[in-house]
């Protein structure tokens, strides 16, 4: 019997406002907090549940019907967050170009390929074109060869990312760019279908006792760190991610859905994170450069986080009195939910 996807949910909307935090402080912690280096790493690894959370509750939303018909799914996904990627990613080129105008716009079919794919100056976008890739793979396996076959498969994805990614210094010498195993195929869908089986058997995590998810958030937080700093070897500056940041978002987002957080507040700042995250990066910025805060990166990150959602509520209340009549879709939220 198909499960109906659940309504709003207090809790995962409280995870959303955590995870906007969590990408918020990533990208501050990425400058290595000035003097105080070993916290920057610290925090940029413990953020980093943030990104494979927005996955994860990506799918955790998707409708029975619309993943008996993943045609439908991937065009309801791909309107809704490559409309505000292009916008937004127009928006960077733009203020990019105004701030260096001596520098020549460069509109090549390669660097417009770049752009699509990674978003270029807006590099925190990278989230969205991936998750339109990876909702196309994993709803068409997933209706197709099943949800047993569509896990091994984004879990073997996952692992061979993670190989040329994280583990490709150690194993070869090698490097390779974020882009080849993180915006593709092999990072986002292990996290879509874990949301998937999330919702489908939520009931199971109903019986695990929340002391076991503790513990195994704070294995998986050890080992985040430990991956971080004696394999990746890119310290202070962290990674991207690696094997137990499957096991680290999870986790967290299993606490969360034990939680059972009330307050309709948490639903207004759910929709408004969506916005917050498009435009936290310039709004970072804009702090930075007025107010000259980057020597302190705690209060950049606290600045940026009540700024960024404040201006995404304002943008949710403006648009709700410009158009009165429309019911609020999911168009500001990937997630999908209602």
């Amino acid at each position: 019997m198909p499960v109906p996807a659940p309504a709003r949910n207090a809790s995962l909307d409280a995870l959303r406002v955590l995870s906007l935090l969590g990408i918020i402080s990533l990208h501050v912690a990425g400058g290595g907090f000035h003097d105080q280096k070993p916290l920057g790493f610290v925090v940029d690894e413990l953020s980093r549940f943030a990104v494979p959370v927005f996955f994860i509750l990506s799918a955790y939303f998707w409708k029975p019907e619309e993943l008996a018909a993943p045609l439908r799914l991937i065009r309801r996904v791909a309107w809704r967050v490559l409309v505000p990627f292009i916008a937004w990613t127009a928006i960077t080129v733009a203020w990019r170009y105004l701030e260096q105008p001596q520098k020549p716009l460069d509109l090549s079919l390669p660097t417009l390929a770049n752009l699509a794919w990674t978003g270029g100056p807006a590099f925190h976008l990278w989230f969205l074109p991936a998750l339109v890739v990876a909702t196309a793979l994993v709803a068409t396996s997933g209706k197709f060869l099943g949800w047993t076959v569509t896990l091994v498969i984004a879990a073997f994805l996952f692992v061979l990312g993670t190989t040329f990614g994280a583990y490709s210094r150690m194993l070869s010498g090698q490097s390779f760019p974020f882009w080849l195993d993180r915006n593709g195929v092999f990072f986002g869908p292990i996290f879509l279908v874990a949301g998937v089986l999330l919702r489908r058997h939520g009931d199971l995590l109903a019986r695990v006792p929340i002391l076991a998810i503790v513990a195994t958030l704070a294995v998986f937080a050890a080992l985040q760190l430990a991956e971080g700093y004696f394999i990746v070897g890119r310290y202070p500056m962290g990674h991207d991610y690696s094997l137990a940041t499957l096991g680290y978002a999870l986790a967290v987002t299993a606490l969360f859905m034990r939680l059972h957080l009330a307050g309709p507040w948490w639903s207004t700042l759910g929709r408004a994170t969506f916005s917050a995250y498009l435009v936290h990066l310039l709004v970072l910025k804009l702090l930075v450069d007025t107010l000259h805060i980057g020597d302190n990166s705690p209060l950049a990150i606290g600045m940026t986080f009540a700024a960024s959602l404040a201006l995404g509520l304002a943008w949710q209340w403006a648009r709700a009195a410009m158009w009165p009549r429309i019911k609020p879709r999911a168009a500001v939220d990937p997630s999908g939910s209602s």
